[in-house]
């Protein structure tokens, strides 16, 4: 039998719940919704590896901001039923390119980067990686965000939650139109640079700008707004010399 955290209490996870074979459950949080009830996300991964940092006492390294000691593996999402202890459906984290793949999630991180840990003194702790919150503007905290910081410059950010509408956890792809110049490209997307680090503004729209010409790169002007009725997010990246 396998066994997890809700919230911070451990429970054992019966026989008939449908995790595969070699499945570690990292979190779990229970959803408040009118809609449906008794549900909650669950995080899991295939056969992690664990990957504690070596020293574990040295400065963190950029990568280290949105890693720290980290699991890697294939990283999946599950909506269950917490009254018959059942999977209604799963998500595979994508990758930047919309591939599945291995993810690194950390299992211990210091304070002050962009998971949120468990109170207490410790300057390393457990994350909260299902750190529920209200990103899509709906009034419901249904949603978490994922980072992956690859260097000092560019944070990767992507969203995951709980669709009351189709009763199924998604991640959520960006349509996003790239504007260059004079030429323009649209693209669906899983990860956008920073996005769900940012606060929107009252209006519901994301407007931040991130310069990487110090780094031979552009301004990057991003405007990105949620569109409710298809359940994604929409806009602009626009490049400024």
């Amino acid at each position: 039998m396998l066994s997890l955290f809700f919230g911070l209490f451990l429970f054992t996870v019966p026989p008939q719940y449908g995790l595969p074979e070699g499945a570690t459950i990292i979190e779990t949080r229970p959803l408040v919704s009118n809609a449906h009830q008794n549900r909650a996300l669950v995080l899991w991964m295939l056969n992690p590896k664990r990957n504690p940092r070596e020293p574990a006492d040295e400065v963190y390294t950029c990568p280290e901001y949105t890693r720290g000691h980290y699991y890697s593996g294939p990283t999946r999402v599950s909506l269950v039923d917490l009254k018959t202890n059942k999977i209604i459906n799963t998500v595979n984290v994508k990758a930047s390119d919309g591939e599945d793949g291995d993810f690194d999630l950390p299992y211990k991180i210091a304070r002050g980067y962009y998971y949120q840990i468990v109170k207490g003194n410790a300057k390393e702790a457990k994350p909260i990686i299902l750190a529920l919150k209200d990103f899509n503007g709906d009034g419901k905290a249904h949603e978490f965000a994922l980072y992956d910081a690859a260097g000092c410059m560019g944070l990767e950010t992507a969203l995951i939650g709980y669709s009351e509408r189709q009763d199924k956890v998604i991640q959520y792809h960006i349509v996003l139109t790239t504007k260059e110049k004079t030429t323009a490209k649209t693209e669906t997307l899983w990860w956008v640079d920073y996005l769900f680090s940012k606060q929107a503004n009252k209006n519901g729209v994301w407007k931040y700008e991130i310069d990487y010409r110090g780094r031979g790169g552009a301004l990057d002007q991003y405007e990105i707004r949620y569109n409710a009725k298809q359940e994604r997010f929409e806009g602009t990246l626009t490049f400024k010399e």
